[in-house]
């Protein structure tokens, strides 16, 4: 099956036939099975194959009896973020390893399928062609990186029609921040060869035609909602619109000086407002999320007000510039954990408590979805503030929770994220409480979510301290940089609640309200102790 043609120049000649102007984005599916052969092909891939602006969706077809954790990727997830490359995981439950793998091609219209591959005699590989569209280039790795074959899908059925149709029927239904989302699924729709032969310039009744006159239908709706948007942003007169001049005087030209931080979406500088005002500007990146983003995150958050949330300031919107002013504090717990005593660290925990309690008892009920310890500011005093909402989604509860619901874009911080939302992309109040409880880890122990030095290998604190727990070593768990100066029962009592928090089934953890309770009522009992000592 595998000629030696096929397999000449390796990895060097793929780039040179795949390599594509910067503007076009391509979207890679990789299988993923539990095994470490797996891993390593999946990084040899991302090393070597993949190209700056790329998607790449990992996709793991669950199996019976499997046992697969998402959360050990850390390492792909940070060669991602180097490159600039949008590196999702996605667990499926199908019947078929072959037709699920073929069907994520289909629906995210990929133009590159990665498979590992033990031998060049595996079967898989030869129902694979058959099942992929000649748009989709099939590439076969060895654990070593070796390309084995490269060949196009000899499939001629194009991509499924309930595609289109599942897109069109949803945007009236769907909320204003996927609708960017759909009109990417239809324009690439519209993309595919069409089954009719006609030469008419006329309008005819065949398949393009409605599908373009309801393509013409939605960026009207789209350049409607925006003009709403905008609108009700002026109309609540709780925000500020910056133009791209005033930035530029309030961060001296987004000088390189007054970069304080950089992710994969957003660059955040400090800025002087004209005022008097300090404040930071989190100027977002040109995608094709990042106008849904931008109001996403300004409409969640000039909602609302609560000392332990970050204030919204204003924002930027244009055709060059995208961008949110918050006001700006100190640090980040990352940043200062090392240096707390505990009860500062307690302080914390109750403070991040509440603003997580205040956003779950919204109506609809707010959802973070990337809490974590680089995400809470602390002020001068370590008064701390949730920021960073560019993820928070309003939880519409008349959906039907289900635990097999497939994710549609999963995201936050591989360490933090809840299993029941890696593996099925199930979204309630629930995944917010487990990376609350990864939080409480790293006020316990002192430790980083994920610990990259050399002698942990990039160990998970999650699993590293369930392994204490579960030998009944809680003492060990306790960051020994506290020198014991600390209250026992307290410390006891937050070991307690991480332990809630991170429980593996949902519908086991505790509200944020239930675990705010425990926490403040033990730490009242501390304070009132030491008044009366």
């Amino acid at each position: 099956m595998f000629g030696s043609s096929s397999a000449k120049g390796g990895i060097s000649s793929l780039l040179r036939r795949r390599r594509v102007p910067k503007a076009k984005k391509r979207t890679i599916v990789v299988g993923l099975k539990s095994d470490n052969s797996s891993r390593e092909m999946l990084l040899r891939l991302l090393t070597s194959v993949v190209m700056p602006g790329d998607y790449v969706l990992a996709v793991h077809v669950q199996q019976p009896n499997d046992i697969f954790d998402p959360n050990t990727f850390h390492r792909h997830e940070d060669i991602c973020k180097s490159k600039q490359v949008d590196f999702q995981i996605k667990v499926c439950v199908g019947e078929s390893y072959i037709s699920e793998l073929s069907n994520q091609v289909r629906i995210n219209f990929a133009t590159m399928l990665a498979v590992g591959c033990s031998s060049p005699c595996d079967q898989i590989v030869g129902k694979l062609l058959k099942e992929l569209p000649p748009t989709c280039l099939l590439l076969v790795m060895d654990k070593g990186g070796k390309v084995l074959l490269q060949k196009s899908g000899t499939s001629q059925e194009g991509a499924p029609i309930k595609v289109l149709h599942s897109s069109e029927s949803s945007l009236s239904a769907s909320s204003s921040s996927t609708e960017s989302r759909n009109k990417y699924q239809i324009q690439k729709s519209l993309s595919m060869p069409c089954s009719s032969t006609s030469t008419s310039s006329q309008p005819t009744e065949n398949a393009t035609f409605p599908r373009t006159r309801k393509y013409l239908q939605h960026k009207n709706t789209a350049a409607k909602n925006l003009f709403q948007r905008l609108a009700y942003l002026e109309m609540i007169c709780c925000t500020r619109r910056f133009t791209i001049d005033e930035l530029r005087c309030a961060t001296d030209n987004f000088s390189p000086n007054l970069l304080t931080g950089e992710g994969g979406h957003s660059r955040v500088y400090r800025a002087n407002l004209d005022n008097g005002q300090v404040a930071a500007v989190k100027v977002l990146k040109n995608t094709q999320y990042s106008e849904d983003d931008l109001f996403g995150e300004v409409e969640i958050l000039s909602n609302l007000k609560h000392e332990n949330i970050i204030q919204l300031v204003g924002y930027c919107y244009s055709k060059d510039m995208e961008a949110i002013v918050y006001n700006l504090l100190k640090d980040s717990l990352k940043q200062r954990l090392k240096q707390l005593n505990w009860n500062t660290r307690m302080q914390v925990a109750i403070g991040v408590a509440r603003g997580l309690e205040y956003l779950h008892s919204q109506t609809p009920p707010i959802i973070h979805r990337d809490v974590k310890s680089s995400n809470i500011l602390l002020s001068g005093d370590c008064h701390p503030q949730l920021s960073d909402f560019g993820a928070a989604v309003v939880h519409q509860q008349t959906q039907q929770d289900s635990a097999f619901v497939k994710p549609v874009h999963v995201v936050g911080t591989f360490g933090y994220l809840a299993p029941e939302y890696i593996m099925y992309g199930k979204v309630d109040e629930k995944i917010d409480v487990y990376s609350y409880g990864v939080v409480l880890l790293e006020l316990i122990t002192g430790k980083e979510a994920i610990q990259t030095d050399l002698e942990s290998h990039h160990e998970s604190l999650v699993l590293w301290a369930r392994s204490l727990l579960s030998c009944g070593l809680c003492d060990l768990l306790v960051d020994p940089d506290l020198s014991e100066n600390y209250n026992k029962d307290e410390m006891k009592t937050v070991i307690l609640a991480a332990r809630l928090c991170l429980l593996h089934s949902s519908s086991r953890r505790p509200t944020m309200k239930t675990i705010l309770n425990l926490l403040v009522c033990r730490f009242c009992v501390y304070l009132r102790s030491q008044s009366t000592g």
